[in-house]
Formats: C-alpha cells, sequence, structure tokens
C-alpha cells in the first residue's frame, strides 16, 4: 500500500476533462511524487508524494492505489513528463557512448537487463555526459498504462546540472546529497571535477551517515573539509541532522526560492523538504 507523505494544493478543480497544465512525476523505487504546474502562470498548483516498496508490490497495484488517493491523476492532461529515479544508472562521457556501450556499461555495472528497457538521456554539461538506466517493462507498461502524452527524462540529468552549474559557490569538496523515502542520491564534486553520482538505499539514520561517511573515505576526502548541501525528507530537529553537524561543519541546504513556494499549504513542511522534486519543475 502506497502511503501520502505530503500534500499541497492550491487551485487544481476540475474544469474539464482534460487540461493543458504540466504533470511532472518522478518515479523511484520507494517514492512517486506528482507535481502540477499552471499553463498559463508557470506556477505550482498541487504537490503530492508517496512512499511504497517496489520490490514488495507489482508497480500496476501501485499506480492503482495512489490513484484511488490522489487528487491529482483524478485528472487528465495532455503534458505529462516522468522523471525516473532508479539505482541501476550510470553516467557515459558523450564521446565514449552508443547504444551499444550503454547496454555494455549497464550489464557490467547492474547486471543483465532482462524484461528492461534501456532509456538515455544528454546532460547538459561540459564536458557532456550522457545518462543511462534500465527501467523494469512492468513499470515502463504501468506508467503508460495510467498517463497520457508522456515524455520520459531521467532525474540524474536535473541533479547533475546542478551539481555542475558554474554559479555554483563551495570550497574544493561539494557533497550534495538528496534524501528519499528509502533511498538517498549522492553527488560528490572535487575540484570542479564530478567524481560519483550513485543512488543508495537507506533504512536508518545510521545509514545515511555511513554512506556519506563512505563515498568520502572511498576518495580520500575529509569531512571537516567538504561543504555538504542536503534537501529532501529529513527534519532539522532529530539525531541524524545532530549527528551529521558533528562531522561535517560546512552544511547548506537546497531550497526552492519564494516564487516556487506561494502555495499557503507549503509551510506545513520544511522549506527543504520538496526541492529536489520541485527543481524538477
Amino acid at each position: 500500500m502506497a502511503k501520502k507523505l505530503v500534500s499541497v494544493y492550491g487551485d487544481i478543480s476540475i474544469k474539464s476533462p482534460f487540461n493543458s497544465d504540466q504533470l511532472i512525476i518522478e518515479i523511484g523505487n520507494h517514492h512517486i511524487a506528482c507535481i502540477v504546474k499552471l499553463s498559463i502562470q508557470g506556477e505550482l498548483s498541487a504537490v503530492e508524494v508517496y512512499s511504497f516498496n517496489s520490490f514488495e508490490e507489482e508497480w500496476y497495484d501501485i499506480f492503482q492505489d495512489i490513484r484511488q488517493k490522489s487528487k491529482i491523476l483524478n485528472r487528465g492532461f495532455i503534458d505529462t513528463r516522468v522523471y525516473f529515479n532508479l539505482p541501476e544508472t550510470v553516467l557515459i562521457p558523450t564521446n565514449l557512448y552508443s547504444e551499444a556501450s550503454a547496454n555494455e556499461y549497464l550489464q557490467l555495472i547492474h547486471g543483465d537487463a532482462i524484461n528492461q528497457v534501456v532509456k538515455t538521456e544528454l546532460i547538459k554539461v561540459e564536458p557532456s555526459i550522457t545518462v543511462a538506466t534500465k527501467i523494469k517493462r512492468g513499470l515502463i507498461d504501468a506508467v503508460n498504462s495510467n498517463l497520457m502524452m508522456i515524455t520520459m527524462h531521467n532525474a540524474y540529468t536535473v541533479f547533475v546540472e546542478s551539481l555542475l552549474s558554474p554559479t555554483r559557490v563551495y570550497n574544493h569538496i561539494l557533497l550534495k546529497v538528496q534524501i528519499y523515502a528509502g533511498e538517498m542520491l549522492v553527488g560528490l564534486l572535487y575540484n570542479n571535477k564530478l567524481q560519483i553520482v550513485q543512488l543508495y538505499a537507506q533504512e536508518t539514520p545510521e545509514d545515511i551517515l555511513y554512506h556519506l561517511l563512505n563515498v568520502l573515505e572511498q576518495h580520500n576526502l575529509k569531512a571537516e573539509e567538504t561543504t555538504l548541501e542536503l534537501s529532501g525528507y529529513f527534519e532539522i530537529k532529530t539525531p541524524l541532522y545532530e549527528n551529521i553537524k558533528k562531522v561535517f561543519p560546512r552544511i547548506t541546504f537546497d531550497m526552492p526560492d519564494d516564487d516556487t513556494i506561494k502555495l499557503h499549504d507549503f509551510t506545513k513542511y520544511p522549506r527543504h523538504f520538496l526541492t529536489p522534486f520541485l527543481n524538477l519543475s
């Protein structure tokens, strides 16, 4: 069963069976986020986030459960953008990319892509990078059965473009972290060079701190010299954050600007909570 973690609503009244507003969906193994962006004003109109375990339930059943609980998916959209955020993903320098090489890298790192679909997308950074991910056929079928007018994208694309933004200010080590229900996306930048982008499973606060320290240890880097950028599903006044502060003296938060969070219900949540999803819009 899917659990609704976040519900923020503005004006999403149904005026016709279909509308020209934009639906943005991010899908991970443990979450689905739904965002409505108004076509005229370009403002956010509604946000929902659900958690579940796709390793214990079929994707078709997950979508059906969410549709019954959602105030967003009971509407029709003719512009739907689906972002996959899955661990079976690799980043390939574009000069080394081909359809064959993408399949080879995925098979080498994540195993055979049996009954799975490989999707690729160009990341607009310099030097250019292509992201490749393999998606279960059951998930692709569930998306196509429940949504219409779809374009498919990769959440790593937005994450890497933000990480490598030329306007970003940090000391020589940057660890960017987005925390989701059951997972965390980690990117490491050292002296302007991308070292790693990886999605890790996490079930406890100890898992989160372990992965952060392990990434730095693998690259012989020190936590006290690292700028840690956090966003996502965690609270400030918790033992997790207190323990992170003890290890990382330089912490910043990736938070949406005021224009992005005009929805009055947004005040129910910390500003950093929905950043990973709002960045997709």
